[in-house]
């Protein structure tokens, strides 16, 4: 609500969206476009999607997170940014350029900003953590610590991530496919280390068995 409360305050018009679960926000080229989106509240991840087909997903977004896209690069790249919802989730979107430090009214929202802009890049770190190993298994292993750290909620010595991830989107996120990832979910079920809960929640049964989980698989 900070954020609604400052926009308005400060009389800066702006727009507010509601994702849902696969929800998405297409970015393409706009000459002279200085957007940025605040992340209020939720989970999405940010893919490029290139012309030929072929994604890869660059960070995980969370609350207060700020994301501002570079319109002349998307242009040169032949690329488009998409924002893909993993829950229910508030986006604000604005366009900077009225947004002056020589306002003393702007000048702590624009601290915002950058604390805003500085949790995206450590997002932007976390992925290439992430991507940076080779195996598709570990990839899936890092992302499943990454949801239990920033989601999961602890029930009788288990972690539940509180809503649906599908396989399909896991597979976007760590650049694989549905069957890849089916077969390394099966094998963590079978060893019990995770099982999924009547509404396809993902609940971590043993975090330390998760994490030596490389060693087995």
């Amino acid at each position: 609500m900070k954020w609604l409360n400052k926009l308005s305050e400060l009389k800066i018009s702006f727009h507010t969206f509601k994702l849902s679960n696969n929800d998405s926000i297409i970015y393409n080229y706009e000459p002279f476009n200085e957007r940025s989106f605040i992340i209020i509240s939720g989970l999405l991840y940010l893919q490029k999607v290139f012309l030929n087909g072929e994604k890869l997903c660059i960070a995980i977004l969370t609350k207060n997170t700020l994301l501002s896209l570079d319109s002349e690069n998307i242009s040169r790249a032949l690329y488009y940014y998409q924002l893909v919802s993993l829950n229910t989730s508030y986006i604000i979107s604005l366009h900077t350029h009225n947004l002056s430090a020589r306002k003393k009214q702007h000048i702590n929202l624009m601290l915002n900003m950058h604390k805003g802009y500085y949790k995206t890049l450590i997002a932007y770190e976390r992925m290439i953590h992430i991507l940076t190993h080779k195996y598709i298994k570990y990839r899936i292993i890092q992302l499943l610590l990454f949801l239990s750290k920033e989601e999961g909620s602890i029930i009788n010595n288990t972690i539940i991530i509180p809503f649906y991830i599908s396989q399909s989107n896991i597979g976007h996120i760590v650049g694989s496919n549905k069957n890849t990832v089916n077969k390394i979910i099966k094998f963590l079920e079978v060893k019990k280390i995770i099982c999924y809960s009547n509404k396809r929640r993902i609940i971590i049964q043993d975090i330390i068995a998760l994490n030596k989980a490389k060693l087995i698989l």
